[in-house]
């Protein structure tokens, strides 16, 4: 849908960091469970149709971002079928070479993100740890430019990819201290496929402990409870949390 991604992206994930409000929020869901992954799989549908950021902008009197979503949905849903049906006539061109890539493309975002933000923890306060919250793949097979480190896209923005290994040096006191969700020599898509098959020998093989100090077993033990631990129920968020949203309550 044409202006959806770039104004969401930044405007809804990264203010919110993946928290409550995202359209992209996973924290009311089991990430090691695949019955929850289908829920989650229906929560992108509605952010790949546009639908759940158009009601983010207008809750939040985000005049311009609304105008112009509402104006790619217009074109992706009404305008562009019509002028494809009236060249073509077939509805089924227009099933699997105009709307499949989306239907794809929902369950490819959902997949990945299950392990970007696979993981929680709070601090003292009932805040979100950052370097828990984000994951971090080093030593990845595919990654080029960067684009395994989730937790630096997330929170060092600013960071240019070859300075990544001194970013990740200038906060190693915290990835010691909370133990942070850093990974090695696996891809996102073995991530979140090793999470939703419970596969935690795995996970723990993979796991970067800065600590030196974690056994395998423990590290499993705290993946799972990371990974399973939810900051609000899914019936709560979808029925009564967000039908309320409020606007900018991440600033309340």
């Amino acid at each position: 849908v044409p202006w959806n991604f770039p104004p969401s992206h930044i405007s809804i994930h990264h203010k919110l960091q993946g928290g409550m409000g995202d359209t992209f929020y996973q924290w009311d869901i089991d990430r090691t469970s695949w019955r929850d992954f289908m829920l989650f799989i229906y929560r992108i549908s509605t952010h790949m149709t546009g639908f759940s950021s158009l009601y983010f902008f207008r809750k939040n009197d985000q005049k311009k971002a609304y105008q112009m979503l509402t104006r790619g949905m217009l074109y992706y849903w009404i305008v562009w079928p019509t002028i494809i049906y009236a060249i073509t006539g077939s509805l089924t061109f227009i099933f699997f070479i105009y709307l499949q890539p989306c239907i794809a493309m929902t369950y490819f975002l959902a997949f990945i993100n299950i392990g970007l933000h696979g993981y929680i923890e709070f601090d003292g306060q009932g805040k979100h740890v950052q370097v828990i919250n984000s994951t971090a793949v080093v030593d990845g097979e595919d990654d080029y430019f960067g684009e395994d480190d989730h937790l630096a896209h997330h929170y060092a923005t600013n960071v240019y990819f070859k300075d990544l290994p001194d970013y990740r040096d200038k906060r190693m006191e915290d990835f010691k201290k909370h133990h942070a969700s850093v990974f090695q020599k696996f891809s996102i898509l073995e991530h979140s496929l090793f999470l939703l098959l419970k596969d935690w020998d795995k996970l723990a093989e993979h796991y970067v402990d800065y600590t030196g100090q974690l056994s395998k077993d423990e590290i499993k033990s705290m993946l799972k409870k990371r990974a399973e631990r939810k900051e609000i129920g899914y019936l709560e968020y979808e029925f009564e949390w967000l039908p309320a949203l409020q606007k900018n309550h991440w600033m309340k």
